[in-house]
């Protein structure tokens, strides 16, 4: 049985789908509307917020309650914040982190203290916190944070059969990027600087959290994918 927090955004919702064609899904998600939406005969959806104390071992607890055994945990909770460090706020600051690091760690912890057979957990870091990008301190700092959890928890969970990976994307179109895909110029200029001259489709970053999570690739922990069309590793003809 799989866990996905952020299930009802444009990757998490994906996510769901794919793992639901072959085994049992619990959906974590803040809005019940949306969680509403994913609902199948091998989906249970839960409201949570992962990013509020206590949230996800709530959530975890649930998953137990109604599936019993955690099997992979998927963690596609995130925000985007495109400011220079001079112009973002403490406040603005706090909640990137706690968002996407916060939940990260909090998913984390409590999906380790289940998984006493083994299994998979897979966070999101960014491809911008692998390659420098102006006007991304904040999201690039929250992100790179995530890739060092993985890394350390990786390794501290190695010896319990726990795996721990994480996929960093590149531009994706989803409702969170919206405001970024949605400007015609905006949207030209990120497209420019993939190598596949394309953004990511949420079923990009979602077929590459699948493969992590599957059981079948249970020789791969530590790693972090960059699913990005080249951005962090390639440059642009």
């Amino acid at each position: 049985m799989y866990v996905v927090f952020g299930a009802s955004g444009g990757v998490g919702s994906e996510l769901v789908r794919l793992l639901s064609a072959s085994g049992n899904v619990f959906a974590v998600g803040r809005d019940e509307a949306k969680l509403a939406k994913l609902s199948g005969p091998r989906v249970t959806t839960h409201v949570a917020d992962a990013t509020a104390p206590g949230g996800a071992d709530a959530a975890i607890a649930a998953a137990v309650a109604a599936h019993g055994t955690v099997h992979g945990v998927a963690n596609c909770i995130g925000s985007v914040l495109l400011k220079a460090a001079h112009t973002t706020s403490d406040a603005e600051l706090a909640t990137i982190m706690t968002t996407n690091l916060g939940s990260s760690f909090s998913i984390l912890r409590a999906s380790v203290k289940t998984m006493k057979a083994g299994g998979s957990i897979v966070l999101c870091s960014s491809a911008v916190a692998r390659h420098g990008l102006a006007n991304h301190e904040a999201i690039a700092a929250a992100k790179g944070a995530v890739a060092a959890l993985m890394l350390s928890a990786a390794a501290t969970y190695a010896p319990q059969n726990i795996r721990v990976n994480c996929v960093s994307p590149g531009l994706t179109r989803t409702p969170m990027t919206a405001r970024i895909t949605g400007n015609e110029a905006a949207l030209k200029a990120g497209t420019e600087m993939h190598a596949l001259k394309r953004i990511g489709e949420p079923g990009d970053i979602a077929r590459a959290m699948a493969f992590l999570l599957d059981p079948q690739n249970a020789f791969i922990t530590g790693q972090n994918v960059g699913v990005d069309g080249g951005l962090s590793s390639l440059r642009p003809k």
